[in-house]
């Protein structure tokens, strides 16, 4: 690959790419991942919902303010005896599948008999267990059998997070407790609680999360691993738990109404009922301010949300209870609904396959409509494709395509906007004096077949001055060179004007193409009208110059002789980098170029070959003169010359032309009198000097005394050019 070639590749895959690696190598992406992934899912509709088996019991804000003067409720933490009260509560009808306490009671209390009564009054309580890493515990003979009673066997080297310091339930509520759950929550690195762990570890004991607690409702646990999953089972249940490095679980939150909709009831609130109901004011439970009945075959969260109890954490939503998030984690496995972190490895490849697709519609698809589109077609297949796999509950990364590909189009556009700007500048500054503005901006929309050219068919344009050189020899420099300058200026504002294009001047030669760079059908008549216009210019700057009396006698009654012929040719830019033109080649060319010089051998301004009558005889009028064969080419062509615009045709042009082609007729039958006479006649119509004539009245008498060697078609030999 050359290294032109190379650079495109540099702007669109190799520094996005390189970005990538040094994002990877220093660990930025997991996070950012993250945050993207947060951003998304909001947008995104929701397909999984809250499970209806939760509810919380919430020591509020209103729990502490409404018992501010009661010596138990009046400040936090509560005293423990208020704890039974509201346990009692909820078992007084249809007990609750399990309840899980989010308040650690780690300490002594002297009323942890209460607490105590209900673990024995109660089988569905489970209490929180807290670890830490702050320090080693030493393991002693109780909280050896709490650990056995409540731990969930699995090998010792599972990928869960390990503590070494363990605190459970003080004392003898601990003893009594049914069940364990473990409180602690990680947050990733920047704070937000997105990921939980089914199980932690206390040196080599797992214990299960709250969530999994919750999902087990109160029966026995096993667990075992398998290709990265936790497979727990229950009584008539199982789930598998995907999981991520060190044990995490990618939590579903739900959306936001949802998550902030969890049935909630105000701890004060069950006092309150509980009072109504042991004094009698109120005999119906379902007329209680919590009626009992919320409660039956619900997994019930205990926790707080008062500022005082500092319960709070960061979610992708904001601040949150600590109940809440552990609300979502037990919803998640309750329901199944947990997401699965998909290697990073496969975002760093769809990112990287886009680049590549880019810069190939950047650089090589000629579909210069995609380059605009595309963005939006990668846009909409990440988003598909992330959509589509968070609708399976899979989360692709999306920070390489986010960061790279916007990175990659950007610089890979830059860069081809540049190049394509060097090229529209060179070749603009090359057509601006060769075509008219409006031309160069339709041929610079389409630089790829600019630079190319190619072969189609156009009008070739060759005029030049009659006897130019004996008129330069009358003139002194800067006089030939003003009069260069305004008859050339002057003839190629025509030809621009009618959207030709100039190729070259030879001298006082005027060398055109019409319908390159930019095709369209109509070249022949814009051709022919461009033509005409320039005879009547130089009729003008010759009255002009006559009045003035400048130059010479020569200059001032000056002639020009136009060639044009109609074909196929090859167009485009030729030359060198620095020194390049926009002309024409082809057989097309050539003729138009002899018609030019034969011209002045039938007398006429305008000499023009059969394919430009055929494309032009309903706009303008032509004369028929002869049937030649160019020097270096044996087919025939009729010649033609033009002679007005088709409205100034006079009745005089039209029956001289019929007497014209009669005598051509005879000419090419061999029968010379009647040829002679019929061109004689001719002089009539076209005046006692028409060349035209002449040249045939002159070649019949030739060919009378030394006739044609046969057999004859009547088509007239051109030996010079």
């Amino acid at each position: 690959m050359k290294a032109k070639q190379f650079i495109p590749l540099v702007y669109t895959v190799l520094i996005p790419g390189s970005i990538l690696l040094l994002m990877i190598v220093f660990g930025m992406f997991s996070t950012l991942n993250r945050k993207l992934s947060d951003a998304l899912f909001v947008v995104f509709p929701y397909h999984h919902h809250m499970s209806k088996d939760i509810v919380i019991i919430d020591i509020d804000e209103q729990s502490i303010a409404r018992h501010a003067d009661d010596p138990e409720l009046g400040q936090w933490p509560w005293k423990r005896t208020a704890y039974p009260t509201i346990l009692s509560y909820v078992n007084l009808l249809t007990p609750p599948k399990l309840t899980l306490i989010d308040i650690m009671f780690t300490e002594r209390s002297d009323r942890d008999a209460a607490l105590v009564d209900a673990n024995l009054s109660f089988k569905n309580i489970s209490h929180a267990l807290n670890l830490r890493s702050d320090i080693a515990t030493k393991v002693n003979t109780e909280m050896e059998a709490a650990s056995q009673r409540f731990q969930i066997n699995l090998p010792g080297e599972s990928p869960f997070v390990r503590y070494e310091s363990a605190s459970f339930p003080i004392g003898e509520i601990g003893k009594t407790a049914s069940f364990v759950h473990v409180v602690n929550v990680i947050a990733d690195s920047d704070g937000i609680l997105r990921r939980f762990s089914p199980m932690m570890r206390w040196k080599d004991y797992h214990f299960p999360s709250l969530a999994l607690r919750a999902f087990s409702e109160g029966y026995p646990i096993t667990a075992e691993l398998k290709d990265n999953k936790l497979i727990v089972s229950r009584e008539g249940k199982t789930r598998e738990i995907p999981f991520g490095k060190r044990g995490f679980v990618r939590a579903y939150y739900y959306s936001e109404e949802e998550v902030r909709s969890i049935p909630r009831y105000s701890a004060a609130g069950i006092i309150e009922s509980l009072n109504k109901l042991n004094s009698g004011e109120i005999e119906d439970p379902d007329q209680l301010t919590v009626p009992p009945t919320l409660f039956e075959n619900k997994i019930v969260l205990i926790g707080t949300s008062a500022a005082s109890t500092h319960d709070d954490i960061v979610t992708p939503y904001g601040l949150l209870p600590g109940v809440m998030g552990q609300a979502v984690f037990a919803s998640n496995l309750i329901e199944g609904h947990m997401l699965t972190e998909l290697n990073e490895a496969l975002g760093d490849l769809f990112a990287i396959l886009l680049l590549f697709v880019g810069s190939y519609v950047l650089f090589v698809s000629q579909q210069h409509w995609l380059r605009n589109i595309f963005p939006f077609i990668a846009v909409t297949l990440f988003i598909g494709l992330f959509y589509g796999l968070y609708r399976f509950d899979y989360v692709l990364s999306p920070a390489p395509f986010i960061i790279s590909f916007p990175l990659s189009y950007l610089m890979g556009f830059a860069y081809l906007t540049y190049t394509e700007g060097k090229d529209k500048r060179k070749f603009n500054s090359i057509l601006r004096n060769l075509v008219d503005p409006g031309v160069v901006s339709q041929a610079l929309d389409d630089m790829d077949s600019l630079k190319k050219g190619g072969e189609w068919e156009i009008t070739a344009f060759f005029s030049d001055v009659a006897g130019f050189s004996s008129i330069s020899e009358e003139l002194s420099a800067t006089d030939l060179a003003r009069l260069l300058n305004e008859y050339l200026s002057a003839m190629t504002l025509i030809l621009k004007a009618n959207s030709g294009t100039l190729d070259k001047y030879i001298g006082d030669a005027i060398v055109g193409i019409y319908g390159a760079p930019i095709q369209f059908a109509n070249h022949p008549v814009l051709a022919c009208k461009s033509s005409l216009e320039m005879i009547a210019k130089l009729k003008e700057l010759k009255h002009v110059w006559n009045e003035k009396m400048d130059y010479t006698a020569s200059a001032r009654n000056m002639t020009f002789r136009i060639g044009l012929n109609c074909g196929l040719a090859k167009v485009g830019f030729m030359g060198t980098d620095s020194l390049a033109s926009y002309t024409m080649m082809g057989d097309t060319v050539n003729l138009a170029s002899r018609l030019e010089a034969a011209a002045k051998d039938y007398g006429v301004d305008i000499l023009v070959s059969e394919s430009i009558e055929s494309a032009c005889k309903d706009f303008f009028h032509f004369r028929f003169l002869d049937r030649i064969r160019v020097k270096g080419k044996d087919a025939p062509v009729s010649i033609f010359g033009l002679i007005c615009p088709i409205e100034a045709t006079t009745e005089e042009l039209l029956e001289g032309e019929i007497v014209y082609r009669k005598a051509f007729q005879a000419y090419t039958e061999q029968k010379w009198d009647e040829a002679i006479r019929g061109f004689e006649s001719c002089l009539r119509f076209f005046g006692e000097k028409d060349v035209s004539a002449k040249v045939l009245i002159e070649r019949c008498q030739i060919l009378y005394k030394e006739p044609p060697k046969m057999p004859w078609d009547g088509v007239y030999t051109r030996t010079s050019k």
